[in-house]
């Protein structure tokens, strides 16, 4: 890889993996529901409430208010009392979910009218297949109402620089005791292109820039797909892409990762950079026109 005259000149050898599947949000995903929630959409609302605690103290009640007042529009029916569902264990251990009951029962009762689990069906103890458009949404909603909602408090510049701060402390609390799980950016790679049995449903084009840059470029994006109906693409970078900064870091502490454009934002694609800062701390990612004609 060269830096010639701010232009990205390359010769590595360049994969398109996946396969477009029009029909990728039809598809059916098993889930635990119960699991999912408690480790998913129940457990982040019980974290940013506790940060907003403790980083703006004086918004949390507005915030708990606003939140649920958008949760009583979603909701059409009270699935919690309709199957007298005990919610001691679904909320145990999380603090402020028990202190904040109600939000988090109408949180609770949205998440299984997306699941739409059958009668005869053991929440949690069986698991069931949903469309992968409702799992998505089971957790991509509540991120958007979050947000929204912080909005709607605070102000728009204020609340998207604590949900950053939120997203970032969420994930380092997540990493803590874990090990890394790849060497280097080149193992990182190998495993991508290694044949699947069956392609998946994410199109990216891939390559090694260099011994520590890995590249790739998202051509679609389900989550995007799953929540066109929604207007904010400022909202949908955060709660889809921002997490993607500290996420990297759970494969190994010293990689770093860099984006540019997203589908998300209304680009094309997404321009996705992984350097590993042992190698080289250049963190320069490569300019639109490098990605424009970065294909096999």
């Amino acid at each position: 890889m060269l830096l010639h005259n701010n232009y990205w000149v390359t010769k590595m050898k360049k994969y398109r993996l996946g396969v477009l599947n029009p029909k990728t949000l039809e598809k059916l995903e098993e889930i635990q529901p119960f699991e999912y929630a408690r480790k998913e959409p129940l457990k982040r609302l019980n974290y940013i409430l506790g940060f907003i605690k403790e980083r703006n103290p004086d918004s949390l009640a507005q915030f708990v208010k606003t939140l649920e007042e958008k949760y009583k529009t979603l909701v059409k029916e009270d699935i919690i009392t309709e199957k007298k569902i005990d919610v001691k264990d679904v909320f145990a251990d999380f603090a402020f979910l028990e202190k904040y009951s109600s939000l988090a029962k109408i949180s609770l009762n949205y998440y299984l009218q997306l699941h739409e689990i059958p009668d005869n069906v053991n929440w949690k103890k069986d698991k069931i297949k949903i469309p992968s458009r409702n799992q998505l949404l089971s957790f991509l909603h509540p991120r958007y109402y979050n947000l929204i909602s912080l909005i709607e408090t605070i102000g728009r510049e204020d609340a998207i620089k604590l949900y950053k701060q939120y997203v970032t402390h969420y994930f380092i609390e997540g990493r803590k005791g874990r090990e890394s799980t790849v060497p280097d950016v080149k193992t990182l790679f190998e495993n991508r292109i290694k044949p699947k049995e069956e392609p998946s449903d994410w199109v990216i084009v891939t390559a090694l820039l260099s011994e520590g840059k890995y590249a790739y470029k998202n051509e679609n994006c389900m989550w995007v797909e799953a929540l066109k109906d929604l207007p904010d693409s400022e909202i949908k970078y955060y709660i889809c892409c921002y997490g993607d900064y500290e996420d990297v870091k759970f494969r190994n502490e010293n990689f770093v990762f860099t984006m540019e454009h997203t589908i998300a934002q209304g680009d094309p694609y997404c321009s996705r950079v992984i350097h590993d800062t042992r190698v080289d701390y250049d963190l320069r990612h490569p300019p639109k026109e490098f990605w424009d004609k970065f294909n096999p």
